[in-house]
């Protein structure tokens, strides 16, 4: 029972435990059959008996071959189609974003100068003091013995890339890891980024947490420290320590470089841009980051406050990118975080094996813009097909898993690590000169994908972009589904046999489900009781896997008593096989579709031509811009 007990362990990781467990079962039973057979030949005197013996022995063997086999291939080659939708193609880009610039950089380290790590120990180029954080986690045993360091000295080291042309201040852009091995060093991954960004004018810097990673999904390296005095009333993550750790030593990295840029004998003085701040994160550092813009306004910490107080921090951060980021691992006062305007892009492989579906969605929905803000804030997603979780980070690789369980993975389907790094440069750079730089013809990326084909890799994009532009007409979260949620809209509906408002859990956030009558023309309006006027129509929508349905038109509706129709080709739900041992499954995804207004509008409607494929559709506005 060892073998199948065992798989059973490691398998409910991969969420297939009845397979892992027939697996298992099936390598007890060949290894009984092998050795015991070979027994029965050495010990049984019959002849017949050694002959049956040694048929269950080489039956056996053929079995216990066939599951190494199965547990060392790389997987099954899967057939993907792409499928790019043709219509209202947007502009392209005029360049590839992922180009090195015009400015000539340099890379240093700093850190804690006793570090056994050289980098940031004797090598250490600008030595930093520690931070205590014993109040809020405590380090495991094993990375104490690692570091040779505990939660009441923890470092500030890093890396950092930077211009050396005598143009300064620079725009400041953070790179934080998430959870990895401890011994590993995460930070390096993402080097490839680095010289990207100081080569265009930026100061690029890689933070160093290893020592809060764990590298297990069975155990964190990190415990409650002081404040394990309120966990009990804490609905909080297990992780919510960590998180808060994580968080504090990006702000506190940010802090020492507004002292450098103070101190005339530093070699970055007066360099730091620190009121043009970007924030990328990678997995739980994905996380990290906006609980880092969360913190950054506030003079205490939630849960905490008479005992973690924050050192005025306020420093300009504005835009943050999440690459395969976690949700929820920290949730001051129980709840998911909230956020306003700030500018948002998240990036997920639809082949991630460690956060296997596009969790931060929900912090995109959880993201507000408000009508005070006085900037130009957007928030978007990519979701990639044959995108894994390590391969954004250099040293992660293939396999998203630790060695052992990764064996599961079903890496044929996966590109190349090149492939999927040239994606995050080319998103990374657009993004931060976008938003740091005032480069605005980058825009186009964000709002349709397509705008960049020429430079990306050739697979399925599913993208979702919304800005704080925007006037909402319907985000279906009404418990009267017979409005809108602009007031005085009404609602109505022609032969559909589902017309529900539906809670949607990724992305957290309601949506209307569509569907016809069978063989009948359903169609769902809302009609507006004063006209708006702006430039375009956005939507998210998604259906399910009946592939490219033809057959959904929108109308736009004018004042004028004049309308537009579109055929809008929605792209079937993309399927994935991320583990061996699982299934082939639907991902459930919206893309955003975006229709020009030609007069101000005074209604539209979804028309949906006898079809039994269900449609996803959420947040429809008029951009006034």
């Amino acid at each position: 029972m060892i073998c199948p007990l065992f798989m059973l362990i490691i398998t409910r990781r991969l969420g297939s435990e009845f397979i892992g467990f027939v697996l298992g079962f099936a390598l007890s039973l060949s290894l009984t059959l092998f050795i015991g057979g070979i027994t029965a030949t050495i010990l049984y005197r019959s002849k017949l008996l050694k002959v049956i013996s040694c048929l269950l022995s080489i039956i056996g063997y053929i079995g216990v071959i066939l599951i190494l086999w199965f547990y060392l291939m790389d997987g099954y080659d899967m057939k993907i189609d792409v499928m790019i939708p043709s219509e209202r193609f947007p502009h392209n880009i005029t360049n590839d974003p992922s180009l090195n610039g015009n400015y000539s950089y340099s890379f240093l380290t700093y850190g804690s100068g006793f570090d056994e790590r050289i980098d940031y120990g004797i090598k250490a180029s600008i030595k930093t003091p520690t931070i205590d954080l014993s109040s809020i986690i405590k380090l495991s045993s094993s990375n104490k013995k690692i570091f040779k360091y505990n939660e009441s000295t923890l470092p500030l080291n890093g890396r950092i890339w930077y211009p050396t042309n005598n143009t300064n201040p620079y725009p400041v852009v953070l790179m934080v890891h998430g959870n990895h091995l401890p011994t590993e060093s995460s930070e390096t991954g993402y080097e490839y980024l680095g010289k990207m960004l100081a080569s265009q004018g930026f100061i690029a810097v890689s933070i160093d947490e290893n020592f809060l990673n764990g590298g297990s999904s069975f155990f964190s390296s990190i415990e409650y420290g002081k404040i394990s005095k309120i966990k009990k009333y804490s609905l909080s993550s297990s992780n919510g320590p960590e998180f808060i750790a994580r968080s504090i030593i990006i702000l506190e990295t940010l802090q020492q470089f507004r002292l450098w840029n103070e101190q005339k004998t530093n070699e970055f003085y007066n360099k730091f841009d620190l009121s043009n701040i970007g924030l990328m994160g990678h997995s739980r550092g994905g996380e990290a980051i906006v609980i880092a813009y969360l913190f950054n306004k506030l003079n205490f910490l939630p849960d905490y406050p008479s005992d973690v107080l924050f050192n005025n921090y306020n420093f300009g951060i504005k835009v943050l990118f999440s690459i395969g980021g976690t949700d929820d691992g920290y949730m001051p006062l129980g709840r998911s975080l909230q956020l306003y305007d700030v500018t948002m892009l998240a990036i997920h492989g639809i082949y991630d094996g460690d956060v296997t579906s596009f969790l931060f969605q929900s912090k995109l929905t959880n993201l507000k813009f408000t009508s005070n803000t006085t900037n130009y804030n957007f928030k978007a997603s990519l979701y990639v097909h044959q995108a894994n979780h390590g391969q954004f980070n250099r040293n992660w690789g293939r396999y998203d898993l630790n060695p052992g369980i990764n064996q599961f993975i079903n890496v044929r389907p996966i590109m190349t690590m090149e492939e999927q790094q040239h994606i995050s440069k080319i998103y990374m750079s657009a993004l931060m000169n976008f938003v740091l730089k005032n480069q605005t013809h980058y825009r186009l990326l964000f709002e349709d994908y397509r705008s960049g084909l020429l430079y990306l890799p050739y697979t399925n994009y599913i993208s979702t972009f919304q800005d704080s532009n925007e006037i909402i007409i319907a985000d279906f979260e009404n418990y009267d589904v017979t409005v809108g949620t602009i007031i005085c809209s009404k609602i109505n509906i022609t032969n559909l046999l589902l017309w529900s408002s539906v809670y949607v859990e990724v992305y957290r956030s309601s949506m209307l489900l569509l569907q016809s009558i069978e063989n009948s023309i359903g169609k769902y309006t809302i009609h507006l009781q004063n006209t708006l006027n702006g430039s375009h129509v956005r939507f998210m929508i998604g259906c399910t896997p009946d592939g490219l349905v033809d057959n959904l038109s929108v109308i736009l509706m004018y004042e004028n008593e004049t309308n537009d129709s579109f055929i809008v080709h929605v792209l079937p739900a993309l399927t994935k096989q991320v583990f061996k041992i699982s299934f082939e499954e639907y991902v459930t995804a919206l893309q955003t579709i975006s229709l020009p207004l030609s007069h101000p509008i005074i209604g539209l409607e979804f028309v949906i031509n006898g079809t039994n494929a269900q449609f996803l559709i959420d947040n429809i506005v008029v951009v006034i811009n």
